[in-house]
């Protein structure tokens, strides 16, 4: 008996949110491919920003700062 090959499964449609997404990942992965660290590209994207306002200092990694305070 043969086997009957069942026809491709179309790709499914991805959201916007989840094009986004996978875009992201695919540049962040790029980025270390070519040895660029997470922060230093944060700082050229910070730069980058049109800010009139004095910001707060970048941390050092995305999780640190006044941003997410700990429980007391």
């Amino acid at each position: 008996m043969r086997k009957t090959q069942k026809p491709p499964v179309p790709p499914k449609k991805l959201s916007p949110t989840e094009k986004m997404i996978q875009d992201c990942v695919k540049n962040a992965l790029a980025r270390k491919r070519s040895g660029e660290t997470d922060q230093t590209w944060r700082e050229q994207y910070a730069a980058s920003l049109k800010v009139d306002v004095q910001t707060a200092p970048l941390s050092k990694t995305p999780f640190e700062g006044d941003t997410t305070k700990k429980k007391s």
